[in-house]
């Protein structure tokens, strides 16, 4: 009986986990934000939205689906893959980070001679990353600094390359190093917003979940005061 009984709750907890897959540029924030919910246990699979997405199409078992912009999660709709229409979530701020180059002069500094190489993610792929090359042409920079820039698959793989020294200043979300810059360590300047589209974050719940009631209820979370006092500290602004 006690066996029976331990199987049964289990299968009870099995039943309401559910998974989300969520724009890289969330990972840190998210997996705090995971860590405070309360009422069923949340799985996280972090990778760039649009690669996400084609996972999706090809029936990836999500029940979430939490992409760094609203064009990604539009087209999940679109194809009929969501149950509901696209919510928006947050809005991140683009900036200029580096390990060691002094930002003062904002982005003209990547035309400086000791910037050899600039860290953005893939823009085909990664919202973050076609931000970035928004921004450069706004500026007038991009074809100055074409020859400089190093794609990584996702914009925490281009943080990293800053990391390791493979890249002197990379152009990333707030979110992705607010616990690095929380440390005092690198140094960041915020992008003109005028220079590129809001970063709006947009999540839907997809139709193949079977877990429907879960999903829904960890989507409502997102909102909650909780929620958004743990995205604030990583730059994160709830869209109410």
């Amino acid at each position: 009986m006690r066996a029976l009984l331990f199987l049964c709750i289990t299968a009870a907890l099995l039943c309401a986990d559910i998974t989300v897959a969520a724009a890289a540029s969330y990972k840190n924030a998210l997996t705090e934000v995971v860590g405070a919910y309360k009422d069923g246990k949340v799985e996280t699979v972090f990778a760039a939205s649009g690669k996400l997405t084609q996972q999706i199409g090809e029936g990836a078992d999500f029940d979430v689906f939490m992409s760094a912009d609203l064009k990604f999660p539009q087209e999940v709709v679109k194809n009929g893959w969501a149950e509901g229409g696209v919510i928006e979530t947050v809005e991140n701020k683009l900036i200029l980070w580096s390990r060691s180059i002094d930002l003062k002069e904002g982005l003209n500094v990547l035309t400086d001679k000791s910037v050899k190489q600039i860290a953005i993610a893939n823009p085909k792929t990664a919202p973050l990353g076609a931000a970035a090359v928004q921004t450069l042409e706004k500026a007038g920079l991009y074809k100055k600094v074409e020859s400089k820039l190093v794609q990584g698959d996702n914009i925490s793989q281009a943080v990293t390359f800053v990391e390791s020294g493979a890249a002197e200043v990379g152009i990333t979300g707030y979110s992705v190093v607010a616990d690095i810059i929380a440390k005092g360590e690198g140094k960041y300047a915020y992008i003109d917003a005028k220079l590129y589209d809001p970063l709006l974050y947009g999540t839907v719940i997809l139709k193949n979940s079977k877990k429907l009631d879960e999903a829904q209820k960890f989507v409502a979370f997102l909102k909650s005061d909780t929620a958004a006092g743990i995205f604030q500290k990583y730059g994160l602004s709830v869209i109410k």
